[in-house]
């Protein structure tokens, strides 16, 4: 089990699709593949999604000082478990002086998760999350990130 990330443009769903007789939406965000972006050998390569294990996010994030971004004092994931959150120039910063720090403080950084060493996987996951949340931030409409 794990979390289901998109970063992407904000998409609201009707169930069913009959107007009045509607009694239920969701919130998402939309899958984008673009050749180019960030690939790591991962099943999701060059997209917005990423599908991390609960612990593996968590840790990663206590690792690289992005925590108290995603989650709140008590540990459950800001915009829930699924849930929705924007993407604000707030959040764009933070993740990518964060990911400038590690930079700074680990020259040997490979963008790698097959090196043995574990910074270099978070490395990669900074690298992606940088990345789409910039790319939304710039180029859509009502940015967010989706947990599903």
């Amino acid at each position: 089990m794990g979390y289901s990330f998109t970063i992407g443009n904000l998409e609201v769903e009707k169930e069913p699709e009959n107007g009045l007789d509607s009694d239920c939406i969701s919130f998402s965000a939309k899958g984008v593949k673009l050749a180019g972006s960030p690939a790591f050998g991962e099943p999701t390569d060059e997209t917005n999604q990423r599908w991390p294990s609960y612990s593996s996010w968590s840790n990663f994030l206590d690792s690289v000082g992005l925590y108290e971004v995603f989650f709140n004092e008590n540990g459950h994931l800001i915009g829930g478990h699924p849930g929705v959150r924007l993407v604000t120039k707030e959040m764009v910063d933070v993740v990518s002086n964060k990911r400038s720090e590690l930079e700074e403080a680990n020259p040997a950084l490979k963008a790698d998760f097959n090196t043995g060493r574990v910074i270099d996987g978070y490395y990669c996951r900074l690298i992606w999350l940088d990345y789409w949340l910039k790319w939304s931030f710039e180029n859509c409409e009502t940015p967010v990130i989706a947990n599903s």
